[in-house]
């Protein structure tokens, strides 16, 4: 029962790379816009404001707040999944 926990630990690795890539394309459409959102959420909202930019900081806050959402609801239920295994 273990070996099979550590085949769907390797698997679920692997297949995560793959997952998490495909979301990150869904959600950024290169590398400079996803550090573009992040240079945006880390930016304080009343800066933004006065810029004139807040609903585009507000829409990168998002999508990066989602994209780590979602990667870590994938990543609860792989670990229910295996906590199952190693029992």
């Amino acid at each position: 029962m273990i070996f099979i926990g550590f085949i769907l630990l390797i698997g679920f690795v692997v297949l995560d790379f793959y997952l998490f890539r495909i979301i990150f394309r869904s959600f950024f459409d290169d590398t400079d816009h996803f550090f573009e959102c992040l240079k945006l959420d880390f930016r304080p909202n009343i800066i933004s404001f006065f810029k004139g930019e807040l609903r585009r900081d507000w829409a990168a806050e998002f999508r990066i707040g989602m994209f780590f959402f979602v990667c870590i609801i994938i990543l609860i239920f792989e670990f229910l999944i295996l906590r199952g295994f190693f029992q």
